[in-house]
C-alpha cells in the first residue's frame, strides 16, 4: 500500500534508508556527498543518519516535494521522494530518492512509486523528469532505463 509520509514514520524511514545504504554503497551519488551523508563514493560519514534526517526534514518541508512510502502492513518496503523545481527554462520534475527493500524487489513496488511521481508531474504540466544515481548502481540504471529514462550527463567531483 502506498501512503503519504508523515513524521510518525521519520525514525523508521531513517532506519530503512540506513539498511539500504549500508548494504548497498553503490546507492551513494553526488547527492549523498553534498548532503554530508557520505565522505566518498564508498564511505558513509560517521554521522550520516543525522545528516540524512536533516536532508529529509528540509525536503518534506518544501511544499513542491512529495514523499510516498510503500508499506507492507506497517513495514516500510520502499519510498520515493520527488518534487518540481522551477529554476530551469521550464519547471521540471526531480526524483530525489527511490529505494525498495531488496527482499521486495521484483514485485513492482519501484514501478508503482515511480509511476505515482511521473503521473503527478504530468498532471502538473511538467514535461521533463531528472534523477541522479550512483555511478556503480547498475541495477538502478537498468530499472530507470527500462522505464524510459536516458542518461544525459556524468557528474565529476574535485576534492579540494
Amino acid at each position: 500500500m502506498i501512503k503519504a509520509y508523515s513524521t510518525d514514520y521519520r525514525t523508521r524511514l531513517c532506519e530503512f534508508f540506513s539498511k539500504i545504504i549500508e548494504t548497498h554503497k553503490a546507492y551513494i551519488s553526488h547527492g549523498e556527498l553534498q548532503m554530508g551523508v557520505a565522505l566518498d563514493s564508498n564511505e558513509l560519514a560517521p554521522d550520516y543518519q543525522e545528516a540524512w534526517l536533516k536532508y529529509l526534514d528540509r525536503q518534506v518541508a518544501n511544499p513542491d516535494n512529495t514523499l510516498l512510502l510503500y508499506l507492507d502492513e506497517e513495514e516500510i518496503t520502499g519510498f520515493i521522494l520527488f518534487g518540481i523545481t522551477e529554476d530551469g527554462a521550464a519547471p521540471y520534475g526531480q526524483v530525489f530518492d527511490l529505494s525498495v527493500d531488496p527482499a521486495y524487489r521484483g514485485k513492482h513496488i519501484g514501478q508503482e512509486l515511480l509511476q505515482r511521481a511521473t503521473t503527478s508531474f504530468r498532471e502538473r504540466g511538467v514535461k521533463d523528469c531528472y534523477l541522479e544515481s550512483g555511478v556503480n548502481n547498475h541495477s538502478a540504471h537498468r530499472f530507470f532505463e527500462h522505464h524510459g529514462f536516458q542518461q544525459v550527463s556524468d557528474i565529476f567531483r574535485l576534492k579540494l
